[in-house]
C-alpha cells in the first residue's frame, strides 16, 4: 500500500530518463513517496543494467539510482508503445527525460506534443547544456561538466592539473531536477499550471562557481587551485594517520581554535614558533606547518584524533572509506544504510534518503525493480488494457 503521509504521496512520475543524473532524480522522488513509473525498453536497455565489458554483470549504478521505482516496458519505435505513453502521460503528473535536447520530440514526445495530450503537464529536461543556446546539442557525461561550468579549473592541487569531477555532479544534476519538479508541483498547486524546468548540468556547475566568479570580476584575477587548502584557514586540510591509507580532516577557523588544537597536541615547541602567532602567518606558512601537524597526526589513528580534537574544539573528522562509512557508529544509529529486503532474491544493503521528516515520513526504498517487472500492474491496472491485449503488444515486441 502506498504511504498516504509521505510528501510526495499521490504525486505520479512518468520517468523516461537513462544512465544515472536523471534515474537519481527520479529516485529521490521516489523516495518522497512519488510514484515513479521509469518507462525502459528492452531494444535499447539503460546502460547502467548492460552487463559490464569487464567484469560480465551489470554495474551496481542500476540500483543505486533506481530504487523503489516501477518498470515498463515499451518500444518507442512502434506507433501502439508511443499512444501508450501518451495514456501515460495523462495519468502523471511529471514527466522525467535526460536525453540531448531534440531527442524527445524525435520520438513524438516533445513538450509541444506533450502539452497537447496533457497540458498542465510539468516536463523536467535534464541536459548537459540546457535546451537553449549554441552547445545545447553537444553530448556530455558527468566529466565534461565540471569542466564546461568552471568547477574543474579550480579543482586540484597548484602545480597539477584541473581535476574533473565524475558522480558528484551526475548526481548534483539529480538533485537539482528533483528540486525542480518540486518547485514546478508547487506552482502547479497555487496556479493550476504545467511547465517545463530546464536543467542544465553545466550551468549548475557555473551556479557553484559565485566566489571564483567574483574575484575575476572584482579583481581581475583567476582564483587559483589550492588542493585541501583554504582561502583564510590553516591548517586546513587532510593529514595522515597511523593506519593503512587513514586519513583526518582538520580545519582551524580562529586563533582560540590554533590555541585548542596546540593545547591537544601537548603545546609541542614548534607550534609556539612566532610564524605561527596569528591566522594570517599561518595561512603564509602552511608549507612548514603542515609537516610538522602531519607528524603528530601520523602517530594517531582518525578516531583518535577526531575525539581529541572534538572534545578541545576543533574540527576534525576521518575521512571515511565506503567499507568505513558502512562500519560508522554514528550512521548506524540514524540508520543511513537499511536493509531492503525482496521475496525471492533476499534482502541487501540500501543508501537511506539523506532526511528525516516527522510529520510525514517516508517508507525505506523498494527493491530495485527487474526491466517490466510492473508492465501488468501498470498498462492493466492503471491504463485498462486486458490481459489478452498486454500479452498481444509484447508478442508484437510493442511492449517490450
Amino acid at each position: 500500500m502506498p504511504n498516504s503521509l509521505a510528501p510526495l504521496s499521490g504525486v505520479r512520475v512518468a520517468d523516461f530518463s537513462v544512465h544515472a543524473a536523471g534515474p537519481f532524480a527520479g529516485m529521490i522522488l521516489a523516495s518522497l513517496g512519488a510514484d515513479v513509473i521509469k518507462v525502459e525498453s528492452a531494444a535499447r536497455l539503460d546502460i547502467t543494467r548492460r552487463p559490464h565489458a569487464m567484469y560480465g554483470k551489470p554495474p551496481s549504478s542500476f540500483e543505486q539510482v533506481n530504487a523503489g521505482k516501477r518498470s515498463v516496458t515499451l518500444n518507442l519505435k512502434e506507433p501502439r508503445a508511443l499512444e501508450l505513453a501518451y495514456d501515460l502521460v495523462r495519468i502523471s503528473d511529471v514527466l522525467l527525460e535526460n536525453f540531448r535536447p531534440g531527442v524527445m520530440a524525435r520520438l513524438g514526445l516533445g513538450y509541444p506534443q506533450l502539452r497537447e495530450v496533457k497540458p498542465d503537464i510539468i516536463m523536467v529536461s535534464l541536459s548537459s547544456n540546457g535546451q537553449t543556446g549554441p552547445e545545447a546539442r553537444y553530448a556530455g557525461y558527468a566529466p565534461m561538466f565540471a569542466a564546461l561550468g568552471g568547477l574543474g579549473w579550480i579543482t586540484g592541487y597548484p602545480d597539477g592539473p584541473p581535476v574533473e569531477l565524475r558522480h558528484a555532479m551526475d548526481h548534483t544534476g539529480g538533485m537539482m531536477a528533483a528540486f525542480s519538479a518540486v518547485a514546478a508541483l508547487c506552482a502547479h498547486r497555487s496556479h493550476q499550471t504545467g511547465q517545463r524546468a530546464d536543467v542544465a548540468v553545466r550551468d549548475i556547475a557555473t551556479a557553484f562557481m559565485g566566489h571564483a566568479l567574483l574575484d575575476t570580476a572584482m579583481n581581475g584575477r583567476d582564483a587559483p587551485r589550492q588542493g585541501n587548502r583554504d582561502d583564510a584557514m590553516a591548517p586546513h586540510g587532510v593529514f595522515p594517520c597511523r593506519g593503512n591509507d587513514a586519513w583526518v580532516t582538520i580545519a582551524v577557523a580562529s586563533d582560540d581554535e590554533w590555541r585548542a588544537l596546540k593545547k591537544a597536541m601537548g603545546n609541542p615547541a614548534w607550534a609556539d614558533a612566532d610564524d605561527y602567532g596569528d591566522a594570517f602567518l599561518r595561512w603564509q606558512n602552511q608549507d612548514a606547518l603542515e609537516p610538522q601537524l602531519s607528524q603528530w597526526t601520523a602517530a594517531r589513528t582518525a578516531g583518535e584524533i577526531t575525539g581529541l580534537l572534538q572534545a578541545a574544539g576543533v574540527t576534525a573528522f576521518p575521512s571515511l572509506s565506503a567499507d568505513r562509512l558502512l562500519a560508522d557508529a554514528h550512521l548506524a544509529d540514524r540508520a543511513a544504510f537499511p536493509l531492503a529486503t525482496h521475496p525471492t532474491k533476499g534482502a541487501q544493503r540500501a543508501v537511506a534518503p539523506p532526511w528525516r521528516f516527522s510529520k510525514t515520513p517516508t517508507d525505506a526504498l523498494r527493491w530495485t525493480p527487474d526491466l517490466g517487472e510492473h508492465n501488468h500492474e501498470v498498462f492493466c491496472g492503471l491504463l485498462g488494457l486486458d490481459a489478452a491485449e498486454l500479452s498481444a503488444l509484447q508478442a508484437a515486441q510493442v511492449v517490450w
